[in-house]
């Protein structure tokens, strides 16, 4: 058997996975622009339209910030390296940056990969034209769902390239 590389590969949640996020932000600014229109009391008064204006762009930052920290916070990892049976697992990690002092702040499940016994995928209708989804892992170790990673570009290839890895590791039975 050869050699095998060390695989060490992450998973985010896909920028357009938050496609209501940014409908929201969308309609937040054609909102603002009928108000400017349409609205005969913000059209004659550059005060209170410059007001709506401000409004609207905090809020559409905060949005996207929120996006932004979310999509940071969260990750699947696949570690591969079998030189090392500690770097031979799936591993998902969420932080909670509201609470930095907190002993939750970081949260990690990881399951070998030699442990993996099912691997599915899950996708509303919205997803499948997104092409994002929710993976979803069960471990030998306790014969349950452990890891639901949600918002994962391109599913069902991720979900293949740890099924490879995990074959790797899996004993064939006799």
């Amino acid at each position: 058997m050869e050699a095998k590389e060390p695989v060490y590969k992450y998973f985010r949640p896909a920028w357009r996975s938050f496609y209501a996020s940014f409908l929201l932000i969308i309609l937040l600014i054609v909102l603002a622009v009928c108000a400017g229109i349409f609205v005969p009391y913000v059209k004659e008064n550059p005060f209170v339209s410059k007001l709506i204006w401000i409004a609207v762009a905090v809020i559409d930052v905060i949005i996207f910030l929120t996006i932004a920290i979310k999509r940071a916070t969260m990750s699947l990892v696949l570690r591969d390296n079998p030189s090392k049976a500690e770097d031979q697992e799936i591993a998902y990690i969420v932080s909670h940056p509201l609470k930095p002092f907190s002993s939750d702040f970081r949260e990690s499940i990881e399951i070998g990969l030699a442990n993996i016994i099912h691997i599915k995928v899950e996708q509303t209708m919205m997803q499948m034209l997104l092409n994002i989804g929710k993976i979803v892992i069960t471990s030998s170790g306790t014969g349950k769902e452990e890891i639901n990673a949600m918002n994962i570009p391109n599913p069902q290839a991720v979900r293949d390239e740890i099924q490879i890895h995990a074959r790797y590791y899996t004993m064939p039975t006799d």
